[in-house]
């Protein structure tokens, strides 16, 4: 055994001598570096100001988000630790930009952080209420598997101080205690949390603060909590339909933001009658007729007239097939075959009669309504109904306008059909010309001189004469647009 101790001894010298161009044995290896420490904080924005238009944002003034609607939040944005300076600009209908409208100065951001940046507020307003930046800061620690980490912001500056529950559904509140405790959150307050909770189902609810427990304004149902998940719940102003709840939550993640709403919300459909030759001849009812959604008669618009509009009605989330047909009948002449229609809670429809019995071009027009009021431009919406019209083009121009001399078609306008619909366009408050011609020619078929506000929502329809008149005209829908000689 001594023997091969030693012989093993000598090959293993050997060995190493023949790999080495040294004569010394090499010695233990440089341990590596400690991994660097990271530098870098995460920068996240959140537009949750609800009468504001949308905005650019900018960082050490250098543009960083682009076009930020309300409820929007874009992708993160990774930057070195330090101060910065952070300033908003409101984007105005001509495509010009208000300058600073919140600005935030020489903020200190430190490394392995998330901070997320809510613009909240009413623009016009002073005060508590006024435009402001409220800094949410989270860190990047990873959160575990099982576990969510929540935290609650009221940024709703149309709401009173509130108190929020987190709780397992159904829980009866009289047994629980807000998050915030014996203190109600009012609006800006700093964040709540973090508080950390099992994933899985929770129920969020928001009180009013006079009363612990009740009433009840606002209340997501059931709602899944992934874990691994930081998220920053802000109760925001609700500008949706279909609830009275003055909130909706804003559930904001590393990833962007989605809208939450009162589990008791409903679409809300407004219906417009526009076809001048249907129902009953020659009779008080002249042109009546009845609507259906889904087999059943809508009580609520019964015997609707031409050129009236009824509602908005509150309608259970899903499908429906809504047919029209004279009153008193269900001869269907608008969706016979009851083709479907999705509704989503909290949107508004306009649901329309279009065309005519003559020109066999019957239809339902269905469009959605964006009713968030802006401070600094009025929305106007245009809506082609006039079936005997043909395809139109639209101009825009000084009050007192008589032809379309020297005008361009308004935000290229041309050739709509029947039925088609503008969206809502922002314009500036103020006094307008409208003139709608046949589409390629100069003659002017309707012609409605306005006046718009800010803050105004203004849907007009394009529609057939009523008789005896032979004259084009236009229904206005929303605000009236005052009329303008």
């Amino acid at each position: 055994m001594k023997l091969f101790k030693t012989g093993l001894l000598v090959a293993s010298t050997i060995f190493v001598a023949a790999c080495s161009d040294s004569s010394s044995v090499s010695g233990p290896e440089t341990p590596e570096p400690p991994p660097a420490v990271p530098t870098t904080f995460t920068l996240q924005a959140v537009h949750a100001s609800s009468n504001a238009p949308s905005v650019n944002i900018n960082v050490n003034g250098t543009q960083a988000y682009a076009d930020v609607d309300y409820k929007e939040s874009p992708i993160p944005a990774a930057l070195e630790a330090g101060t910065y300076s952070i300033a908003v600009d409101a984007i105005l209908p001509d495509g010009s930009v208000l300058a600073d409208v919140i600005t935030a100065s020489d903020v200190a951001f430190a490394a392995q952080n998330i901070y997320t940046v809510f613009a909240i507020g009413n623009v016009g307003d002073e005060g508590d209420t006024a435009l402001q930046a409220k800094v949410v800061a989270r860190s990047v620690s990873v959160v575990p598997s099982d576990t969510v980490r929540v935290s609650a912001l009221h940024a709703a500056a149309g709401a009173p101080p509130v108190n929020i529950y987190v709780t397992a559904p159904d829980t009866d509140l009289s047994t629980v205690d807000p998050i915030n405790g014996e203190t109600p959150v009012a609006f800006g307050d700093d964040a709540l949390g973090p508080l950390e909770i099992a994933e899985g189902a929770w129920q969020i609810r928001i009180t009013a603060a006079e009363v612990l427990g009740e009433p009840v304004v606002f209340d997501t149902g059931t709602l899944t909590l992934e874990g691994g998940s930081d998220p920053i719940i802000a109760a925001v102003d609700n500008t949706t339909a279909g609830s009275a709840s003055p909130v909706s939550a804003l559930v904001v993640t590393r990833q962007g933001a989605a809208e939450v709403l009162d589990t008791n919300t409903t679409a809300e459909a407004r219906v417009t009658h526009t076809v001048p030759d249907v129902g009953i001849p020659n009779d008080a009812t002249s042109g009546a007729v009845d609507v259906y959604a889904n087999g059943a008669k809508v009580d609520a618009l019964d015997s609707l007239l031409y050129t009236e509009t009824r509602g908005p009605l509150g309608l259970p989330a899903g499908d429906y097939a809504f047919q029209v047909a004279p009153a008193g009948t269900m001869n269907f002449v608008i969706n016979p075959d009851g083709d479907e229609i999705a509704l989503a809670a909290g949107s508004y429809y306009d649901l329309i009669a279009i065309g005519s019995v003559a020109g066999m071009d019957l239809d339902l027009f269905d469009g959605t309504d964006d009713r968030r009021r802006l401070a600094t431009a009025a929305k106007v919406r245009i809506i082609h109904g006039s079936a005997s019209a043909g395809p139109v083009d639209i101009y825009v121009g000084p009050i007192g306008t008589t032809s379309i001399e020297g005008l361009e078609p308004f935000m290229g306008l041309v050739n709509i059909p029947l039925g088609a619909d503008t969206g809502y366009i922002q314009v500036d408050a103020g006094q307008y010309q409208v003139l709608v011609t046949p589409t390629g020619t100069d003659t002017v078929a309707i012609s409605a001189g306005i006046e718009v506000g800010a803050t105004g929502l203004y849907t007009i329809v394009a529609r057939d004469p009523v008789a005896p008149s032979m004259e084009f005209g236009v229904l206005s829908l929303d605000d009236d647009p005052t009329p303008t000689p």
